[in-house]
Protein backbone atom coordinates (compact mmCIF):
# COMPACT_ATOMS: atom_id res chain seq x y z
CA UNK A 1 0.00 0.00 0.00
CA UNK A 2 1.48 3.51 -0.94
CA UNK A 3 2.31 6.12 1.63
CA UNK A 4 -0.09 8.99 0.67
CA UNK A 5 0.57 12.57 2.67
CA UNK A 6 -2.38 15.16 3.16
CA UNK A 7 -1.76 18.84 2.11
CA UNK A 8 -2.00 19.89 5.71
CA UNK A 9 0.81 17.58 6.87
CA UNK A 10 3.42 18.74 4.07
CA UNK A 11 2.81 21.98 5.15
CA UNK A 12 3.30 21.10 8.75
CA UNK A 13 6.43 19.17 8.04
CA UNK A 14 7.79 22.51 6.19
CA UNK A 15 6.44 24.87 9.15
CA UNK A 16 8.58 22.93 11.49
CA UNK A 17 11.64 22.89 8.94
CA UNK A 18 11.21 26.49 9.19
CA UNK A 19 11.28 27.15 12.59
CA UNK A 20 14.29 24.81 13.34
CA UNK A 21 16.14 27.39 10.71
CA UNK A 22 15.19 30.46 12.59
CA UNK A 23 16.17 28.44 16.17
CA UNK A 24 19.46 27.70 14.29
CA UNK A 25 20.23 30.98 12.97
CA UNK A 26 19.67 32.37 16.59
CA UNK A 27 22.54 29.74 17.74
CA UNK A 28 24.90 30.68 15.22
CA UNK A 29 24.11 34.70 15.94
CA UNK A 30 24.58 33.76 19.64
CA UNK A 31 27.34 36.80 19.78
CA UNK A 32 25.26 38.96 18.10
CA UNK A 33 22.33 38.53 20.37
CA UNK A 34 24.66 39.34 23.31
CA UNK A 35 26.05 36.55 24.40
CA UNK A 36 25.27 35.11 27.91
CA UNK A 37 23.34 38.43 28.55
CA UNK A 38 21.15 38.19 26.16
CA UNK A 39 17.92 36.39 25.08
CA UNK A 40 19.94 33.53 23.36
CA UNK A 41 19.87 31.59 26.58
CA UNK A 42 16.19 31.91 26.82
CA UNK A 43 15.47 30.62 23.44
CA UNK A 44 17.65 27.79 23.81
CA UNK A 45 15.55 27.24 27.41
CA UNK A 46 12.38 27.64 25.67
CA UNK A 47 13.53 24.91 22.81
CA UNK A 48 14.15 22.36 25.29
CA UNK A 49 10.70 22.49 26.89
CA UNK A 50 9.11 22.56 24.07
CA UNK A 51 10.53 19.59 22.57
CA UNK A 52 9.91 17.58 25.57
CA UNK A 53 6.01 18.74 25.47
CA UNK A 54 6.34 18.02 21.53
CA UNK A 55 7.62 14.22 22.32
CA UNK A 56 4.98 13.30 24.69
CA UNK A 57 1.17 15.40 22.87
CA UNK A 58 2.95 13.83 19.42
CA UNK A 59 2.95 10.21 20.31
CA UNK A 60 0.09 10.53 22.40
CA UNK A 61 -2.98 12.94 20.51
CA UNK A 62 -0.98 13.79 17.01
CA UNK A 63 1.00 15.88 15.22
CA UNK A 64 -1.79 18.98 15.11
CA UNK A 65 -2.09 18.93 18.31
CA UNK A 66 1.71 18.53 19.25
CA UNK A 67 2.37 21.58 17.75
CA UNK A 68 0.02 23.91 19.27
CA UNK A 69 0.10 22.35 22.60
CA UNK A 70 4.07 22.10 22.72
CA UNK A 71 4.74 25.59 21.17
CA UNK A 72 2.41 27.19 24.05
CA UNK A 73 3.20 25.10 26.96
CA UNK A 74 6.66 25.86 26.45
CA UNK A 75 6.53 29.58 26.46
CA UNK A 76 4.35 29.49 28.97
CA UNK A 77 6.85 27.87 31.20
CA UNK A 78 9.49 29.90 30.34
CA UNK A 79 6.78 33.17 30.86
CA UNK A 80 6.41 31.74 34.69
CA UNK A 81 9.81 30.51 35.41
CA UNK A 82 10.78 34.83 34.45
CA UNK A 83 8.03 36.38 36.01
CA UNK A 84 8.59 33.93 39.19
CA UNK A 85 11.99 35.31 39.46
CA UNK A 86 11.22 38.68 39.33
CA UNK A 87 8.34 39.27 41.11
CA UNK A 88 7.60 39.62 45.01
CA UNK A 89 6.52 37.09 47.11
CA UNK A 90 3.70 38.54 48.32
CA UNK A 91 0.48 36.24 48.87
CA UNK A 92 -1.99 38.55 46.51
CA UNK A 93 0.85 38.44 43.89
CA UNK A 94 1.41 34.93 43.81
CA UNK A 95 -2.05 34.22 43.67
CA UNK A 96 -2.28 36.46 40.93
CA UNK A 97 0.46 34.74 39.14
CA UNK A 98 -0.77 31.34 39.34
CA UNK A 99 -4.59 32.08 38.46
CA UNK A 100 -2.99 33.61 35.33
CA UNK A 101 -1.00 31.04 34.20
CA UNK A 102 -3.54 28.22 35.19
CA UNK A 103 -5.84 29.59 32.51
CA UNK A 104 -3.27 30.92 30.02
CA UNK A 105 -2.49 26.99 29.62
CA UNK A 106 -5.94 26.50 29.60
CA UNK A 107 -6.30 28.62 26.46
CA UNK A 108 -3.43 27.18 24.90
CA UNK A 109 -5.35 23.57 25.28
CA UNK A 110 -8.26 24.75 24.23
CA UNK A 111 -6.59 26.03 21.11
CA UNK A 112 -4.77 22.53 20.76
CA UNK A 113 -7.92 20.81 21.25
CA UNK A 114 -9.71 22.94 18.46
CA UNK A 115 -7.05 21.44 15.99
CA UNK A 116 -8.51 17.69 16.65
CA UNK A 117 -12.45 18.01 17.66
CA UNK A 118 -13.79 20.97 16.32
CA UNK A 119 -14.00 25.00 17.99
CA UNK A 120 -16.91 23.31 20.20
CA UNK A 121 -14.74 21.24 22.04
CA UNK A 122 -11.44 23.32 22.35
CA UNK A 123 -13.57 26.40 23.97
CA UNK A 124 -15.32 24.08 26.71
CA UNK A 125 -11.73 22.07 27.13
CA UNK A 126 -9.69 25.12 27.38
CA UNK A 127 -11.95 26.48 30.30
CA UNK A 128 -12.42 23.40 32.14
CA UNK A 129 -8.69 22.49 31.92
CA UNK A 130 -7.98 26.37 32.95
CA UNK A 131 -9.74 26.22 36.16
CA UNK A 132 -8.49 22.92 36.69
CA UNK A 133 -5.02 23.61 36.18
CA UNK A 134 -5.88 26.89 38.51
CA UNK A 135 -7.11 24.43 41.12
CA UNK A 136 -4.11 22.74 40.98
CA UNK A 137 -1.86 25.31 41.41
CA UNK A 138 -3.37 27.01 44.10
CA UNK A 139 -3.00 24.25 46.21
CA UNK A 140 0.67 23.82 45.71
CA UNK A 141 1.61 22.25 42.75
CA UNK A 142 2.49 24.70 40.18
CA UNK A 143 5.57 24.41 38.29
CA UNK A 144 7.27 26.69 39.77
CA UNK A 145 7.42 25.27 43.14
CA UNK A 146 9.77 21.94 41.46
CA UNK A 147 12.13 24.52 39.74
CA UNK A 148 15.51 23.10 40.67
CA UNK A 149 18.18 22.95 38.28
CA UNK A 150 20.64 19.67 38.53
CA UNK A 151 23.39 17.74 36.28
CA UNK A 152 21.20 14.63 36.80
CA UNK A 153 17.19 13.37 36.09
CA UNK A 154 15.00 14.24 39.16
CA UNK A 155 11.41 12.94 39.62
CA UNK A 156 10.57 13.84 43.34
CA UNK A 157 7.27 12.41 44.96
CA UNK A 158 5.83 16.04 44.75
CA UNK A 159 6.87 16.19 41.21
CA UNK A 160 4.55 13.14 41.02
CA UNK A 161 1.73 13.97 42.57
CA UNK A 162 1.60 17.23 40.57
CA UNK A 163 1.61 15.17 37.05
CA UNK A 164 -1.41 12.94 38.75
CA UNK A 165 -3.00 16.33 39.48
CA UNK A 166 -2.52 17.89 36.13
CA UNK A 167 -3.56 14.37 34.55
CA UNK A 168 -6.93 14.08 36.59
CA UNK A 169 -7.84 17.69 35.87
CA UNK A 170 -7.35 17.30 31.90
CA UNK A 171 -9.34 14.04 31.60
CA UNK A 172 -11.75 15.33 33.78
CA UNK A 173 -12.04 18.61 31.47
CA UNK A 174 -11.93 16.24 28.33
CA UNK A 175 -14.80 14.14 29.61
CA UNK A 176 -16.91 17.11 30.11
CA UNK A 177 -15.70 19.27 27.12
CA UNK A 178 -16.50 15.78 24.80
CA UNK A 179 -19.68 15.66 26.54
CA UNK A 180 -21.09 19.13 26.23
CA UNK A 181 -19.50 19.35 22.66
CA UNK A 182 -20.92 15.79 21.58
CA UNK A 183 -17.59 15.34 19.65
CA UNK A 184 -16.00 12.78 21.05
CA UNK A 185 -15.30 10.13 23.23
CA UNK A 186 -14.67 9.14 26.94
CA UNK A 187 -11.71 7.52 26.05
CA UNK A 188 -10.45 10.44 24.05
CA UNK A 189 -10.76 13.03 26.89
CA UNK A 190 -9.12 10.17 29.31
CA UNK A 191 -5.90 10.11 26.49
CA UNK A 192 -6.06 13.98 26.73
CA UNK A 193 -5.48 13.51 30.70
CA UNK A 194 -3.00 10.88 29.62
CA UNK A 195 -1.18 13.19 27.82
CA UNK A 196 -0.81 15.92 29.97
CA UNK A 197 0.06 13.95 32.66
CA UNK A 198 3.08 12.17 30.39
CA UNK A 199 4.46 15.07 29.43
CA UNK A 200 4.21 17.06 32.96
CA UNK A 201 6.33 13.96 34.36
CA UNK A 202 8.98 14.73 31.42
CA UNK A 203 9.14 18.08 32.40
CA UNK A 204 9.52 17.39 36.00
CA UNK A 205 12.06 14.84 35.36
CA UNK A 206 14.26 16.77 32.48
CA UNK A 207 13.98 20.27 33.67
CA UNK A 208 16.47 20.16 35.99
CA UNK A 209 18.84 19.11 33.46
CA UNK A 210 17.48 21.66 30.66
CA UNK A 211 18.29 24.32 33.40
CA UNK A 212 21.22 23.69 34.50
CA UNK A 213 23.01 22.76 30.97
CA UNK A 214 21.26 25.63 29.82
CA UNK A 215 23.43 28.06 31.97
CA UNK A 216 26.39 25.97 31.92
CA UNK A 217 26.73 25.44 28.05
CA UNK A 218 29.97 26.39 26.24
CA UNK A 219 29.73 28.93 23.68
CA UNK A 220 30.97 26.75 20.98
CA UNK A 221 28.92 24.13 22.09
CA UNK A 222 26.17 26.45 20.79
CA UNK A 223 27.64 27.07 17.21
CA UNK A 224 27.51 23.25 16.72
CA UNK A 225 23.91 23.13 18.04
CA UNK A 226 22.51 25.59 15.46
CA UNK A 227 24.51 24.20 12.62
CA UNK A 228 22.57 21.21 13.22
CA UNK A 229 19.30 22.57 13.51
CA UNK A 230 19.65 24.36 10.49
CA UNK A 231 20.91 21.41 8.55
CA UNK A 232 17.59 19.73 10.26
CA UNK A 233 15.39 22.47 8.90
CA UNK A 234 16.35 22.33 5.30
CA UNK A 235 15.80 18.64 5.19
CA UNK A 236 12.67 19.12 6.69
CA UNK A 237 11.73 21.96 3.80
CA UNK A 238 13.00 20.18 1.33
CA UNK A 239 10.63 16.69 1.77
CA UNK A 240 7.83 18.55 -0.28
CA UNK A 241 10.36 18.51 -3.15
CA UNK A 242 11.80 14.72 -2.65
CA UNK A 243 7.81 13.99 -2.56
CA UNK A 244 7.57 15.80 -5.96
CA UNK A 245 10.57 14.32 -7.67
CA UNK A 246 9.76 10.42 -6.45
CA UNK A 247 6.19 11.03 -7.61
CA UNK A 248 4.57 10.48 -3.70
CA UNK A 249 0.56 10.76 -3.38
CA UNK A 250 -0.12 13.94 -2.19
CA UNK A 251 -3.48 14.44 -1.19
Amino acid sequence: MPITFTQQTVAEISLVGMGLDLLGGCYLAYDLLGGRRGPLRIIARAAGYIALFFVGYLLLIGLSYALVAASGMGTTLILEFAVAGNQPSRPEVLRARLITFGFLRGIVLGLAGMTVAGVAFGIFFGLISGIGLTVSYLVGFAPTDDYAPSRKPRLSRHKTLASLYRALAVSIAGILAGLFASSTSVWFGLRLGLAAGVVSALIGLFSPIIEWRIENLPERRLGLIGLSLILAGVVLQSIQYWLTVFAVPVG
